[in-house]
């Protein structure tokens, strides 16, 4: 893991151009600027982040989004979360690759003319990952989410609602409703802040997940920027801790934008 965190952290010092790219961050759960990638940029976003639940297990994964700027509203999103290790409370541990997320996000509405950037997004949850193991839920899922972003001076806020079409073990789908209020800002020179409340709607069987979380950020250059943080469990259901360390890089121009 140390050896792979590493890595992680050496990719954005090989950037040979920083002012070429403009990099969009997301923060590790689900809360999104409105905003999109720029046109024709290809935009990472990886790190390292363990789960610790409240009964002794814990989940290690290396969530990962690629981010593609069709146009200077509308994007590509390929999410995952890499090579999955879950360890139960008495040390035994499955190990499996995770379910890959595909959708796109679109940005029409703009803070200039209606006093805020409004978007929606919509990603579909293919189930790849191995069921039995406990490593997904072997259920293909839906999600249709609403952003609305807002810059208050320096401070940049968000807010996300999400509906989820969560398919069941014993068959069919259930309705899953989701937000998050989250708000970033400066500090010194290339150092940063935020923080976020979200809630995850229950769903049967499985009680609402709410969550305190925090990071800071660093940014290297336009293109890179680095974040770690945490995120704490408010709920019953919730995860005690979530841990993360994560940089968001902008791997290239692929495309420049055409005439208007």
């Amino acid at each position: 893991m140390k050896r792979g965190l590493l890595l992680l952290l050496a990719v954005p010092l090989m950037a040979q151009d920083p002012g070429a790219i403009t990099v969009n961050p997301n923060r590790p759960t689900f809360a999104t600027p409105a905003r999109t990638t720029e046109e024709g940029v290809l935009e990472l976003e990886a790190g390292l982040q363990r789960t610790e639940a409240k009964d002794g297990s814990r989940a290690d994964f290396e969530p990962l989004l690629l981010k593609l700027g069709q146009t200077s509203r509308f994007e590509w999103r390929l999410g995952w979360n890499g090579y999955l290790t879950a360890t139960a409370p008495d040390g035994s541990r499955v190990q499996g690759f995770s379910d890959p997320t595909f959708g796109f996000q679109w940005h029409p509405l703009d803070q200039d003319q209606l006093g805020f950037d409004g978007a929606v997004g919509f990603f579909h949850k293919f189930a790849t990952a191995n069921a039995a193991e406990g490593l997904g839920s072997g259920k293909a899922d839906d999600t249709l989410i609403l952003l609305a972003s807002r810059d208050l001076g320096p401070i940049h806020v968000d807010m996300n609602y999400l509906h989820g079409w969560i398919g069941q073990p014993e068959g069919g789908r259930a309705g899953q409703n989701s937000g998050t209020v989250s708000a970033s800002w400066p500090l010194a020179g290339s150092w940063g802040m935020g923080a976020e409340v979200y809630s995850v709607g229950p769903l049967p069987g499985v009680a609402r997940d709410t969550a305190f979380l925090a990071y800071a950020s660093y940014q290297a250059s336009s293109r890179a920027v680095f974040d770690a943080g945490f995120d704490h469990g408010l709920s019953t259901g919730a995860p005690r801790w979530n841990l993360f360390v994560g940089v968001t890089y902008g791997l290239g121009r692929l495309f420049h934008p055409g005439p208007r």
